[in-house]
């Protein structure tokens, strides 16, 4: 937590303002009950009017300054949390940003929306409590404590009774809520998961019929998570009664022994004494509910800050090396490469070698699991290998900054990504300063052209988010786009010809090959016919590199790859 709100020192002049101003009114309440009471003694029972009309000026006046100080304090403290919120919110994102694969997992998607949600504005409550209270509500029970206590000492010692009381009983009531808070929370987190899969998968949901049972999964999520914040709630609702009967309590009382002491003589109270000694005990036991607020909502705050610093504090990518101005020849050696997911039994690629020459053109052929995307992440250093090295011209990953690996490859991923804009600011993704002649050559070169041209807008169609609004091979295209444009050494697509129809894809693949020609080329694929041209095809079975060869060669040597060919031609033809 110490760490999170280090964050706000670049606030500490405007904290210090609300500060000030928060406590500029509290001092306004504080006066007034005195002039009140003045006004009962010395205007009221002598018959004075002239004192009561000075005395009800000075309280307007009070009272205006009182009203403008909590205005401009609320403003000064509400720049605080805003900025405060989303500068948690931007290092959260930050660091999402470089967390590794196995640290957002762990974690989970649904968790870290939580996180830069529920959580900063649990942790805003938090600041906003500190630039209102931290000073205001010492302030004011200090304050109400030694001026009640200026007009009659014995009436104020009643006060003292029964504040300890409420803290006695708040202590009790925050040390039951932390840990309903710390499973409510967990429970919001198991809602978004539910809602994002819901959503993503709404189509096989619906084809299967499994509305009711995905309903009944969120209703379960739901109820935890409301019965926890019921029972926290109901500990917290204890507060209030209990503090009012308190003070009502101690009302009657000082009412009762004020007005014995006055008809008895005992001392020299008054009736507008006994007046403040009310108003003051009033203030006292409001600041006394407002740090038992503070003390029950404190576990909620604990829990947000404990969730968002397991964030903050994860490790993420240490690429400690300084990144490199060189350009790759496009030579890749794997060597013994195994890798292990976390929480695997088994290796999803096991003592895999081969060796890429500069400007080849290779295939990656296997079944579904075969360990063909995996092969991928380790090339462009998403994971490093288990055991084993990966190579690029010579230098392993381990000594290379992965910003310098990732500058010298351009790539397709299995999943196509698209951002919400335009056609255009998706394809310059792969290249910012890319000019109008290079926009319309890559889109030429993936074979978007035709569909762009149909459009309005050309270009400057609005996508969104997710590309809802393109089909599957528009998709495709549109990456594969972004990936041609950059002038890298080496190209890899990760199965992304597999939504684009065999005439498409061949016309798409002759350009890319003019386009890409004496670059290294790395082809993700199930497909055979995308794979056949190859100079060299690597064939992954089980995480393993079982043959690599040409079509031809494989065609007579290699059993899985023989099946694949045939499954997907219906014969086996040399």
């Amino acid at each position: 937590m110490k760490k999170i709100f280090e964050n706000l020192t670049q606030y500490k002049s405007r904290i210090l303002v609300a500060l000030l101003l928060m406590t500029a009114s509290t001092v306004c309440n504080l006066m007034l009950p005195t002039i009140m009471s003045n006004i009962v003694d010395k205007g009221i029972y002598p018959s004075d009017m002239e004192y009561i009309k000075t005395s009800c000026l000075m309280m307007f006046i009070i009272s205006v300054i009182g009203f403008l100080t909590v205005v401009f304090g609320q403003k000064f403290t509400n720049e605080v949390v805003f900025g405060f919120c989303a500068d948690l919110r931007r290092l959260v994102f930050e660091k999402v940003n470089t967390m590794t694969f196995g640290e957002m997992n762990e974690l989970g998607t649904a968790a870290l929306v939580t996180r830069s949600t529920h959580d900063t504005e649990t942790l805003g409550w938090i600041v906003a409590t500190l630039c209102d209270g931290v000073i205001t509500i010492p302030v004011l029970f200090i304050g109400g404590i030694v001026l009640s206590f200026s007009k009659d000492v014995f009436l104020s010692l009643i006060l003292l009774c029964f504040v300890p009381v409420v803290f006695v009983v708040v202590l009790a009531i925050g040390r039951k809520i932390e840990p309903l808070y710390k499973i409510a929370d967990d429970y919001i987190d198991k809602q978004n998961d539910i809602m994002r899969e819901r959503l993503r998968g709404i189509r096989v949901i619906r084809a299967f019929g499994s509305e009711e049972k995905e309903h009944n999964r969120m209703v379960k999520a739901i109820n935890v998570m409301t019965t926890n914040l019921i029972k926290s709630n109901v500990s917290m609702g204890i507060i209030s009664p209990m503090s009012l009967f308190m003070l009502n309590f101690s009302v009657v009382l000082i009412l009762l022994v004020g007005s014995f002491r006055m008809e008895n003589g005992i001392s020299a109270v008054s009736s507008g004494d006994i007046f403040a000694v009310i108003q003051y005990v009033t203030l006292v036991m409001n600041s006394v509910m407002n740090i038992a607020y503070v003390i029950v909502q404190f576990p909620s705050a604990k829990v947000a800050a404990q969730r968002i610093g397991e964030v903050l504090s994860a490790e993420g990518i240490d690429d400690k090396i300084p990144d490199e101005a060189i350009d790759f020849s496009g030579d890749i050696i794997f060597d013994r490469v195994t890798f292990k997911y976390e929480g695997a039994t088994e290796p999803a690629v096991s003592d895999v070698s081969f060796h890429i020459k500069a400007g080849q053109k290779v295939s990656v052929i296997g079944g579904t699991g075969s360990g063909k995307s995996t092969l991928v992440s380790l090339m462009l250093c998403f994971r490093m290998p288990t055991s084993g090295k990966v190579i690029y011209d010579g230098r392993s990953t381990e000594s290379l900054s992965h910003k310098t690996v990732r500058r010298n490859i351009s790539c397709v991923l299995q999943n196509s990504s698209i951002y919400s804009g335009t056609i255009r600011e998706n394809i310059i993704m792969g290249k910012p300063d890319a000019a109008d002649e290079e926009i319309r050559n890559a889109a030429d070169i993936a074979e978007l052209s035709d569909f762009v041209n149909t459009l309005e807008n050309g270009f400057e169609h609005e996508l969104s988010q997710s590309g809802k609004n393109l089909s599957g091979g528009q998709k495709q295209r549109l990456s594969i786009a972004r990936a041609v444009i950059k002038n890298a050494p080496i190209y890899i697509f990760d199965d992304s010809f597999s939504a684009l129809d065999f005439l498409t894809e061949a016309r798409l693949r002759a350009k890319l090959s003019e386009k890409a020609e004496g670059k290294t080329q790395i082809v993700i694929t199930q497909r055979v016919t995308s794979a056949m041209n190859s100079d060299i095809i690597f064939v992954m079975n089980n995480g393993k590199l079982v043959d690599s060869g040409k079509h031809s060669e494989l065609l007579e040597r290699c059993d899985i790859y023989r099946e694949i060919y045939a499954s997907q031609t219906g014969g086996v033809r040399k």
